[in-house]
Order: structure tokens, then sequence, then C-alpha cells
């Protein structure tokens, strides 16, 4: 039996290195990625309304509330009062590792500033709601990451 040398550990090793690269390689070639959106290119020439209709939202005395309420395995978007009989819009359900799931509801709040958004049909995990909406001749825009 020929005795292990250092000639031999040095081939051993970047036979194992080459080995695990190509198969590290090959592993990431076959994952599926998917965009937030398939509109990229709309969204990005577009994207001076958007932060502006963001910085609205965030300038509002009272915010966009959403929060999950588990009696009813909804999702309850609170909107201020001000808000109450003259918003329309929508809420986009942006599955970020699913776009298949993806969804959009159109905007419905009732006398309280509140619309329900029921969870039972959704799948476990990471959402992303965007929330368009108009009033008053001006458009706000909200988005926030909801784990479900």
């Amino acid at each position: 039996m020929k005795k292990f040398n250092w000639g031999s550990g040095i081939a051993l090793a970047i036979t194992v290195f080459v080995i695990g690269t190509l198969s590290m390689v090959s592993y990431f070639i076959s994952l599926d990625f998917f965009l937030v959106t398939n509109e990229h290119y709309e969204e990005g020439v577009e994207y001076q309304q958007t932060i502006d209709e963001r910085k609205r939202s965030a300038d509002l005395k009272d915010p966009v509330v959403i929060v999950f309420d588990e009696k009813l395995e909804a999702l309850r978007v609170v909107f201020p009062n001000k808000f109450v009989g003259k918003a329309q819009g929508y809420i986009k359900l942006y599955r970020p590792n699913n776009p298949e799931l993806d969804g959009e509801i159109p905007l419905s709040v009732n006398a309280s500033g509140i619309q329900l958004i029921s969870t039972s049909a959704l799948e476990k995990g990471k959402w992303i709601l965007k929330i368009e909406w108009n009033s008053d001749e001006q458009s706000y825009l909200e988005e926030k990451t909801v784990v479900i």
C-alpha cells in the first residue's frame, strides 16, 4: 500500500473542491426564481409617482393599519376616517416565491373604515400587501409585509 503524502492530499483537496463547486453551481442553476412583479419595467418608468404616493401615505396623520384578526382568520385593514366613503382602489397580494398565488382585491371599506381580507384561502408564509387608493384627486400607496 502506497503512503498518503502531501501531494496526494493536495490532489484530493482540489478534487473535492472542484466537485463541490460544480455541485453548488448546478444546484443554483436549477432553482426557480421569481420577480416580485411581472410589470417591473412599467413600474420603474413611473417610479417617481410611486415615491410621491408612498410619501403622501407616510405623511398621513392617521396611517393605514393592518392587523391579523385571529378570531376571524382575516387581515383587518383599517383606514383613517377621512377616507371612509371616499377611497377607491385595490389591494394587491404578492407571494414572493410563487407568482401564481398573487391576487387583487377591490377596495371596499365599510362605514367604520375597515376592510377584512380572509386568510383561510391564502397559503401560509410571507405575503406583501400593496394598498393603492385614490381620494380627493390624490393617490396613495401603502405597502406592508405580512406573515400568515
